[in-house]
């Protein structure tokens, strides 16, 4: 920059005449700045567009003062690298206070044609001309220099505003860190992550959860991405357990920036990592559902066998003896394994709902029929839903007796229609272990000592092929029951304006 600045002050034909002309006019210029002053700041009263940049009258009683200063050293110099160094920075404060470019023009105009009123007044015609000169040329170079500045660093704000834009607009999360730990950017506040305080300026505790910080080892991490001078990863952060665990990438990068000492990426793979649970989960199904094909056959025709030669064995001997006891235990479990073989093809078996509307509250009274279970119905809204009133049975069905099996002969069980599209099951048994709740419709997980533990995990597989939730609920005191609640939201019945609307429809 000074280079070129040096090439105006040669172009312009700025020499040490220009300054000892410039000198000469001080002592003249000296005594009427604040006049000069004076009359400045009253032309940019009277604009309101160079006006509205100043604070209050207090700022503008101050730049009175810095304007008389600016205009001695004009006058004084000298006009070396130092000079022009104090002048560039004028430039920048413009662009700070918001100041248009064109009023650095008129204002230079001005004070320009106050200093040529003082050197023609009080100087002899030839001294006149030379200092009229020089004063040009000066204020031709401030401007220049003014200018130049103003454009470059108008042209960094006007970047700096774009890169705050994308900054904030990206779908992920991104903090720059100072040297202090403090947050000097950031991408638009996600109320997933971000907490409540979540200001630039504020500490990142301010803009992370605690415990994401903690499981990350963030700090740490940070410093050792400093003393490294290479990026930190931690691929996988988990917080939480069950189907409310958030998983999340976080990558610390060193920066070396006057505004950032640090770059902290967080990525949330909460879906990602679903997606693929879920990807193998559906990869497991398929295995499972073709080895539960294979024991099926190899298992359930030779348990057929001993089966019937059980009840053979059985009606060869005498009600008194002793070995038919020992041989009805036998033929339990066979029966047991055969139910596990049967509840495995029902789990591994892709799940097909043939929708249709269907009254809600035939549906409960069926399911209690077929369940053999002494549950009470209690309807609180007569709805018909949109569901596949077989899978919906089955559900049901199975709710009823493990709530039969939880509460024992003495226990009671209530069906509740409603309100709207949905029904819940309770019970008045010790409800579901605190430790099992977030994995109760998992795969082999079972409260009871006989039970396979796949029922519940085939009744939720029924309910997402129809589109429902089934969930187990928080304990209510308002519940008629202080058991188990299992409920079974579904879709409500839609409009339609004819039978083919939902002829051959398979969720």
């Amino acid at each position: 920059m000074m280079d070129t600045i040096r090439e105006m002050m040669d172009y312009v034909g700025f020499s040490d005449a220009d300054g000892e002309a410039l000198r000469a006019l001080l002592p003249f210029a000296d005594p009427v700045l604040p006049v000069i002053a004076e009359r400045f700041y009253d032309a940019i009263d009277r604009s309101p567009g160079a006006r509205r940049v100043f604070v209050n009258d207090a700022q503008i009683e101050r730049l009175k003062v810095s304007m008389q200063r600016w205009l001695r050293q004009l006058l004084e110099g000298p006009w070396d690298t130092a000079y022009w160094e104090r002048r560039r920075s004028i430039g920048r404060t413009h662009v700070r206070v918001g100041l248009p470019e064109r009023y650095m023009f008129t204002a230079m105009n001005l004070l320009r044609a106050e200093l040529v009123d003082i050197a023609r007044k009080n100087l002899k015609d030839d001294r006149a001309w030379v200092t009229c000169h020089a004063v040009a040329r000066v204020c031709d170079l401030e401007l220049a220099v003014m200018c130049s500045t103003f454009m470059g660093a108008h042209e960094d704000q006007r970047l700096r505003t774009l890169q705050d834009v994308i900054i904030r607009s990206l779908p992920i999360t991104v903090l720059c860190l100072d040297r202090e730990g403090l947050v000097t950017a950031a991408t638009r506040p996600s109320a997933r992550i971000f907490g409540a305080g979540a200001e630039i300026g504020s500490s990142i505790g301010d803009f992370l959860p605690a415990d994401l910080i903690e499981a990350s080892r963030l700090v740490a991490n940070v410093q050792r991405a400093q003393a490294r001078g290479h990026e930190v990863s931690v691929p996988r952060v988990v917080l939480g357990e069950g189907p409310a665990a958030r998983t999340f990438r976080v990558n610390i990068v060193p920066l070396s920036h006057e505004l950032a000492e640090v770059l902290v990426h967080v990525e949330e793979l909460t879906d990602a990592v679903q997606a693929e649970a879920r990807a193998q989960q559906a990869e497991s199904l398929a295995r499972i559902g073709s080895l539960a094909a294979t024991l099926a056959h190899e298992i359930r025709n030779p348990l057929t066998a001993i089966s019937a030669t059980l009840q053979v064995i059985g009606g060869t001997l005498d009600e008194s003896d002793r070995r038919r006891a020992i041989l009805g235990k036998v033929q339990e479990q066979v029966f047991r394994l055969d139910r596990l073989v049967s509840d495995l093809l029902g789990y591994a078996k892709p799940a097909v709902a043939r929708m249709d509307v269907v009254p809600l509250e035939s549906l409960c009274a069926e399911a209690i029929s077929s369940a053999a279970v002494p549950a009470e119905l209690s309807v609180l809204s007569s709805v018909s839903v949109w569901a596949d009133a077989q899978l919906v049975t089955q559900i049901l069905v199975n709710l009823l007796q493990n709530a039969r099996d939880a509460v024992g002969a003495q226990g009671q069980v209530i069906m509740v229609v409603g309100p709207g599209p949905q029904v819940e099951v309770i019970d008045s048994g010790a409800g579901v272990p605190a430790s099992q709740r977030a994995r109760i419709f998992d795969a082999f997980v079972t409260t009871k000592i006989r039970g396979t533990g796949l029922g519940l995990a085939i009744c939720r597989k029924y309910a997402t092929a129809m589109g429902a939730v089934l969930s187990l609920e928080d304990d209510d005191p308002s519940r008629p029951l202080r058991g188990a609640c299992f409920r079974l939201s579904l879709q409500g019945s839609p409009s339609r304006t004819s039978p083919s609307d939902t002829g051959g429809y398979s969720g």
